[in-house]
């Protein structure tokens, strides 16, 4: 879970300033560590190229897709630390290799900063809020921070699929207000709507020609599209988002009698937020103008959602959900295409 991540940084940073700390009152503990035995020192040298070479494979993978100046700063840092562990192992001090080390030490922590402040200058937060109509309570509005990166993500999924413009906004809309209904706990709620707003932007990695396609997709594109979840999963997995998010994003297809995809959970196995979306999702889409049809009403819409329970949708998400709509209390964002009429 989140807080659990956030312990481990707080405990891996103090332990790593403690030890500096110690390291600088009394210089002679280093003589501990065996740096000098072969081939100890060697493997143990190995072992830290690797792990440097890992991470600068790793952050390249994403920097292909997301264009974070932060992922760049850590490929190429990575690769200089990988370098200097070279250096530091293969040369005598004060030879020409010795301070070639420190100056190439430097340009990596250099780098790693810059890449920071360029991260921390493009990730100005956007500040969203997501309410219920005209209502001003604070039940009714819900503010939420999404960095100018994901915005840009955002518009360029938009862009590429022009059905989820607007869709990820009206999607966390009738998310957010499905779990007040549920009264869902303020954690999950937020977790819910940043992952609403942004459920869709794996999408960014699927073709075009799949994404706008006019009619039914056969088996290969169904298996290409149905990577999305993943695909947005492991993009926001490395830009902040939370797990609680990280599994809207993930599980937003998942089925309650487990034909879902990408993981084939089922029941509560998929997180209660995860479900309520899976309901917004579905919503939106039959309610909204396809290339291929116009938008249903929303009393066929509900019908296939109810038709969908114990199947597709967690039963009380459905029953929370019908009630909102009969009862006239859900707003229906402009440009959603709902319209009220038999079936």
């Amino acid at each position: 879970m989140s807080k659990h991540r956030r312990r481990i940084v707080v405990g891996w940073v103090t332990l790593i300033v403690l030890l500096n700390v110690a390291a600088l009152v009394n210089p002679d503990l280093s003589e501990f560590i065996p740096i000098d035995i072969e081939p100890l020192n060697y493997l143990m040298a190995a072992i830290t190229v690797l792990l440097f070479i890992f991470a600068a494979i790793r952050y390249y993978q994403q920097f292909r897709i997301v264009q974070f100046p932060l992922h760049a700063a850590i490929v190429f840092g990575s690769v200089l630390l990988a370098i200097t562990e070279c250096f530091m192992i293969s040369t005598m001090m004060w030879t020409l290799a010795w301070w070639l080390y420190h100056v190439v030490l430097a340009a990596s922590a250099l780098l790693l900063l810059y890449g920071i402040i360029a991260q921390y200058r493009s990730n100005v937060a956007v500040t969203q809020t997501v309410q219920q109509g005209d209502r001003q309570s604070s039940q009714g509005r819900l503010r939420i921070s999404i960095s100018g990166s994901m915005q840009e993500l955002i518009a360029a999924t938009e862009t590429k699929d022009a059905y989820t413009a607007g869709h990820n906004y009206r999607v966390a809309m009738y998310g957010v207000q499905l779990a007040q209904a549920m009264k869902l706990d303020p954690e999950l709620l937020l977790a819910l709507a940043r992952g609403g707003l942004i459920h869709d932007v794996g999408k960014i990695q699927t073709p075009g020609e799949i994404l706008n396609k006019p009619g039914k997709l056969d088996a290969d594109e169904r298996l290409v599209i149905e990577q999305h979840p993943v695909v947005g999963y492991e993009m926001c997995k490395y830009i902040g988002f939370m797990t609680e998010e990280l599994y809207v994003i993930r599980h937003h297809h998942e089925k309650w009698d487990g034909t879902g995809y990408p993981d084939k959970l089922k029941g509560t196995e998929i997180s209660l937020p995860a479900r309520i979306l899976a309901i917004a999702d579905v919503y939106d889409a039959l309610t909204s103008r396809r290339s291929y049809r116009e938008p249903w009403p929303q009393e066929r819409a509900l019908q296939v959602i109810v038709e969908g329970s114990g199947t597709h949708f967690d039963p009380d998400c459905v029953s929370a959900f019908v009630k909102l709509c009969e009862s006239g209390e859900l707003f229906v964002p402009e440009g959603s295409g709902v319209k009220h009429g038999g079936l």
